[in-house]
Parts: C-alpha cells; sequence; structure tokens
C-alpha cells in the first residue's frame, strides 16, 4: 500500500511542475530549461546527502548498480525530459502530458514483464486499460486553451517527441530497478539526476552562442521557477518514485505515477484557466478506478 502512495505522491509532483513548464516555454528553450531543474536537483540532493551522512555510500556505490543508474538518468532525463519539455511548445500541456504518459506504462509494463518478470495479473492488466482509458478520454477532449495554454499550429511535431519521452522513460525506469533495489533512494536519485545533469551541461555551455542557458535573458522570476520545478520534479518526484519501484515494482509504479494527468487537471483549471469537460470528469472516474483495481 505504502508503494501506491509513494507512486501517486510522485504522480503529483509530477502535475505540477509540468503546469509550471507550460508556463515556461515560451520563454527558455528546452534544453535550457531541463538543464537549470537538472543542475538545481543535483545540488540539492548532493548537499542533503552529505547533510545526512550518507557521502560514503554515495562514494562506495557499486559499480554495477552504478552503470543501471546512469543509463536511465541518461536516456530519461537529459534525453526524455528535453523532449517532453520541447513537445510543450506545439501542445497545450493537458495534450502533451496525457500522451506522454499514456505510452509510458504500455512499454513499461511489457518491458518489466518479459525482461524482470514481475508478475502481470488479469485484475492488473484491467486496472492498466481504465488507467489509460481514463488518460486517452482526458486527452481527446479539447480543452479550451487558456492564457498559457496556446498551441501552435504544428501538432504533429508535438506527438511525436511526446511519444519518443514516453518511451525513452520506460527503458529508463526498467533498466532503474536494476540498479536502485538495495539503494538508499536518496543516493539513487542523486547518482541518477547528476549523471544526466553532467552529460546535459556540457552540451548546454556548447550552444550558448546559438542561446541556450543565457540567464540574464530569462528574468528572475522566470529562473525561480525553473529551479522551483526542478527541487519539485526531481528533488521529491524521483525519490519517492524510486521507494515505489523498490516496493512495488516498476511496471506498477509506472502505472501508478501515469496517473499524473489526473491530478493535471486542476492544475489545468486553476493555473492555466483550461475549462473542464464532462468526459474530463469521466477519464478522471474511470483512472481512479484504475488505479484501485491496480493497488489491490
Amino acid at each position: 500500500m505504502m508503494g501506491a502512495v509513494y507512486a501517486l505522491t510522485a504522480a503529483l509532483s509530477w502535475a505540477g511542475t509540468s503546469a509550471i513548464l507550460k508556463s515556461l516555454t515560451t520563454r527558455i528553450d528546452a534544453l535550457s530549461l531541463n538543464t537549470l531543474r537538472l543542475c538545481a536537483a543535483s545540488l540539492l540532493l548532493l548537499a542533503v546527502i552529505l547533510l545526512s551522512g550518507r557521502g560514503a555510500e554515495l562514494v562506495n556505490t557499486p559499480l554495477i548498480p552504478l552503470v543501471y543508474l546512469i543509463i536511465p538518468g541518461v536516456i530519461g532525463l537529459a534525453i526524455g525530459d528535453t523532449m517532453y519539455i520541447k513537445s510543450l511548445s506545439y501542445l497545450n500541456v493537458s495534450q502533451a502530458f496525457p500522451i506522454a504518459q499514456c505510452s509510458n506504462p504500455v512499454f513499461t509494463m511489457f518491458l518489466a514483464v518479459s525482461l524482470l518478470g514481475e508478475s502481470f495479473t488479469w485484475v492488473t492488466g484491467l486496472g492498466t486499460f481504465f488507467v489509460l482509458l481514463g488518460i486517452y478520454l482526458i486527452m481527446s477532449t479539447r480543452m479550451t486553451p487558456g492564457i498559457n495554454s496556446t498551441p501552435r499550429r504544428i501538432r504533429g511535431k508535438g506527438i511525436v517527441l511526446a511519444l519518443i519521452a514516453g518511451a525513452t522513460w520506460a527503458v529508463a525506469a526498467v533498466t532503474l530497478k536494476l540498479g536502485v533495489m538495495e539503494m538508499d533512494p536518496l543516493v539513487a536519485a542523486a547518482t541518477r539526476i547528476s549523471s544526466a545533469a553532467i552529460v546535459l551541461l556540457p552540451f548546454a555551455l556548447s550552444r550558448r552562442k546559438r542561446g541556450a542557458l543565457q540567464l540574464r535573458k530569462y528574468g528572475s522570476r522566470s529562473l525561480a521557477l525553473a529551479l522551483t520545478s526542478g527541487f519539485i520534479d526531481y528533488g521529491v518526484g524521483m525519490v519517492f518514485f524510486i521507494i515505489a519501484i523498490q516496493l512495488i515494482g516498476a511496471g506498477k509504479a509506472v502505472v501508478l505515477s501515469a496517473t499524473s494527468p489526473l491530478f493535471l487537471l486542476p492544475f489545468s483549471v486553476f493555473i492555466l484557466k483550461e475549462k473542464l469537460t464532462r468526459l474530463n470528469l469521466i477519464g478522471i472516474f474511470t483512472g481512479v478506478t484504475g488505479i484501485c483495481l491496480v493497488i489491490i
């Protein structure tokens, strides 16, 4: 039960940060935004680890688990999250987020069952179906764009980017489980996030002449929001997600964390001023039903 709570808390944190990210995509490019978020979260987690006396465990991490943490960090965070943030330039957050999250559990459940040997009962399958159906109902409804939600004319590219993000997150989640089962969640999260930051930061710096990491142009408010989203997304959501994987496995953890679009609706309505429809409400009810079945 606690594993489900951790997964749903991670979903809530990711929903909140997606609403923040949408408001920033018109001011900060995707590469710079994700680099700033990863660096901020890395510094926060490393500081917490050192102050809490976990530094020795971080330094003495065995090679094999370390590799399994670095790989998903680069794939899921450096590549996948950048693709997702870029998709927000072409789609509303209420469209891009469900697309990425809907494809993610399908890929993950398949990989978790076939490669990791995780159990998959008909109840879990039915619950997964209801979760995905709920997300689809939310996604298929054209919500009226709000003050921060003005989709561009080109949507096909946004859909492709969101699907790529979902696929990379799935590969990262399955790989992640191989490295975190016996590790402290904070140490695992710090290793994963820092590895992504180390890869992405030099690449972003090399593109400064093309407009990346132009901090003075972003403004203090946008920078503060970008750093805050990193703290919440990676500092809180990632740690809780890793704990959920340790307790209930990658397949169920991803299905439950994929309910983020359900939590995203209130943010879309109250922050981005998008209008809720009847299908959105049906999608919420269907998704919650699926959650209950997966938890059983």
